[in-house]
């Protein structure tokens, strides 16, 4: 063990060497510049004219994130506000317009592999990330926003912001405005936020930024925009958000209802009560197949759930134990009650309850500290309350950051009624410079330690693992980025037994034409069973989710015996608003598995659809259609054919009413 454990620290030393010899850079400091308050606010049309911009601060010098160098096609922004909002104009210069990519019409979409714009901001003025908001816009003017203090999916509830957009001659620019109204921030005059902007652009590549936060996106590096004076925080206390779902299938017909109250208590502090709420026609994520010892993790995508999710991270241990609030383990309630938010700057909190009458009540409380960029804590609290038994679970974490260095840890006590708790803990030395990341990390989970509200994938088990990563991406050449890793994991169980031990090596690469190559290689034993394997992928246009296809293969030794995993996807774009997707996995070995999933979109407007999905999984097969038109404001109309999550096809018909008072 000790000489395994001697590999460990020689492999994390040996990462150092040439990370330490790259990352002794020119310490970087943080742009500044002064609020200019505008005394007439900028018509938002796509045209910025000087007269209507000349009060306002102009900022260019947009820098490549991964080299560090001035762009060739600059960015030019201009910045001002007034007391009812905050207004920038941004001017994205293109060598070859032509070769501008837009392709997301639907408000909420991701931009991969297309233009785009982002304004990225902090009132708080923390250096950290916590508490910043993020608003993109892409060349057809289609907004995406990440807005903190949780918001949800209703557009209403999310916060509507101005945006115009057009292409011109030399490229592209935009006008956007940002009311007040839509941030969290506290009061006060004189205040110093974090602020940013970044530009994608396809032709390149090159996600570029106005502060350079360096490959290692160095928060505290983001811009400081000093001596604003916003207006008192202004906000709607209470809202109200409810459907009505009339439905028909063989077993169970009426009418379904149920009711969202969404209530302010502060500008920062949120509250958020779901009574009967609708998770049947909400579209689930799916577990993929394949070979694992381990339950499978799959994301959350419920409404309630998501809503403010960031401040209910209780113990979400990356690297470690597990996840300590999996809110999948909740998989239905008739009223639920959660409370989110910032009770200061450096302070936030969550918490939340669920009531599934007659048969459990479940709640969680996270507490977090966050001073700045290079340091964080949190306490975190769950209980599960079921006929005859109550479960308990306590923890907490903490994050560090000193030079290039990062030391992080925690624990978690959980145990069953009155009985002994029992524990779990982690502790992570990490090292990151540009480029280069490697960590070495310690975990134990004794083998009674079961916490019914969280995803711990390994109990009965004490080690070490160690990962190394190397990231580059590339200006010229026929590759455009590289990624090379290495894992290693010694464990053992508490009976002094070696538990599983192994190496892992794996390298992905992305030419210029946009082909994406995968090879990995990995040795490991499970006990006396051993597991080896040899994979490989490949990924044709993979920026280009409307043209996209490829396949993988891994084959080896699972569990002492032969095994293969075969994949092939893909997803197509035909007539203008057509989109299809297919995907199949077949796993063959001694618990042999397939999976085809097949997905059908027809975009009729940014906020009009049709869509559908069958799954057929080992002979089971389920599928339904649906109707939807969402997405903007006022009433939004769903219907519905079938049960998205069942295991076999229901034959079920839901229309469903959405509207906000």
């Amino acid at each position: 063990m000790l000489k395994l454990h001697s590999l460990f620290i020689l492999l994390f030393a040996v990462a150092l060497i040439p990370a330490m010899a790259q990352g002794q850079s020119k310490p970087r400091v943080a742009p500044e510049i002064a609020a200019r308050l505008l005394t007439v606010a900028p018509k938002i049309d796509g045209e910025i004219g000087e007269d209507e911009w000349k009060e306002a601060d102009t900022l260019t010098n947009f820098s490549d994130g991964q080299t560090g160098s001035t762009t060739v096609d600059q960015t030019i922004v201009r910045l001002g506000y007034t007391t009812e909002s905050i207004f920038v104009a941004f001017i994205a210069k293109e060598s070859d317009p032509s070769k501008i990519v837009g392709r997301e019409i639907t408000p909420g979409a991701q931009f991969a592999g297309e233009d785009f714009f982002q304004v990225w901001i902090n009132p708080f003025g923390t250096h950290g990330s916590s508490g910043r908001s993020r608003f993109n816009v892409n060349v057809l003017n289609t907004q995406n926003e990440d807005i903190s203090g949780g918001r949800a999916a209703k557009r209403e509830w999310r916060g509507i912001w101005k945006s115009f957009v057009k292409l011109t001659e030399h490229g592209w620019q935009g006008e956007i405005e940002i009311p007040w109204k839509l941030l969290n921030y506290p009061e006060g005059k004189n205040r110093t936020m974090d602020i940013n902007f970044g530009r994608f652009q396809n032709r390149t590549q090159i996600f570029s930024r106005w502060a350079d936060l360096t490959p290692q996106g160095l928060s505290e590096l983001n811009g400081r925009w000093n001596g604003i004076a916003p207006p008192k925080p202004t906000f709607d206390r209470a809202e109200f958000l409810a459907y009505i779902a009339p439905e028909y299938d063989k077993t169970e017909s009426g009418i379904r209802s149920g009711l969202d109250a969404r209530y302010r208590f502060s500008p920062t502090m949120t509250g958020v009560v779901s009574v009967n709420p609708d998770f049947r026609n909400i579209e689930n994520q799916i577990a993929g197949v394949g070979f694992t010892r381990t339950e499978r993790f799959v994301g959350e995508a419920r409404p309630f759930f998501t809503e403010g999710s960031g401040f209910l991270d209780a113990g979400d241990f990356d690297f470690g134990i597990g996840q300590m609030f999996y809110s999948n383990r909740i998989s239905r309630f008739d009223v639920g009650a959660k409370v989110f938010g910032r009770v200061n700057p450096k302070l936030s909190v969550g918490a939340l309850t669920t009531v599934d009458t007659g048969n459990s009540t479940a709640s969680v409380v996270n507490i977090s500290a966050d001073p700045g960029a290079k340091g964080a804590s949190s306490l975190f609290m769950t209980a599960l309350d079921e006929p005859g038994a109550t479960y308990q679970t306590y923890g907490g974490s903490a994050y560090s950051r000193r030079g290039n260095f990062n030391f992080s840890g925690g624990f978690a006590l959980a145990r069953k009624g009155a009985g002994k708790f029992s524990s779990a803990g982690t502790a992570e030395l990490s090292y990151e410079a540009p480029h280069w990341f490697s960590t070495i990390t310690y975990n134990y989970i004794r083998p009674d330690f079961r916490p019914k509200l969280a995803y711990v994938p390994w109990t009965d088990r004490k080690g070490l693992f160690s990962y190394t990563e190397n990231s580059r991406e590339f200006r010229t050449g026929p590759l455009r980025s590289m990624n090379v890793n290495l894992f290693a994991e010694y464990y053992q169980d508490y009976r002094e037994r070696v538990q599983q031990k192994g190496v892992e090596f794996s390298v992905n690469a992305t030419t210029r034409s946009d082909i994406q190559i995968g090879l990995g290689a990995s040795e490991a034993r499970f006990y006396d069973a051993r597991d080896a394997s040899l994979s490989g992928r490949i990924t044709f246009n993979s920026s280009n989710r409307y043209k996209r296809f490829g396949f993988s293969h891994d084959t080896g030794v699972r569990g002492g015996k032969g095994a293969k995993f075969n994949s092939i996807y893909g997803s197509l774009r035909v007539l203008k608003k057509l989109d299809l997707g297919l995907s199949q996995s077949l796993f063959l070995g001694e618990d042999s598995q397939r999976q085809t999933i097949a997905t059908a979109s027809y975009e009729i407007s940014p906020t009009q659809s049709l869509s559908g999905r069958s799954v057929i999984y080992n002979g089971s097969s389920n599928y339904y259609l649906a109707y939807r038109n969402g997405g903007g404001t006022g009433t939004e109309f769903y219907v519905i054919v079938g049960d998205p999550n069942a295991e076999k096809f229901v034959s079920r018909l839901s229309v469903k009413l959405v509207f906000s008072f």
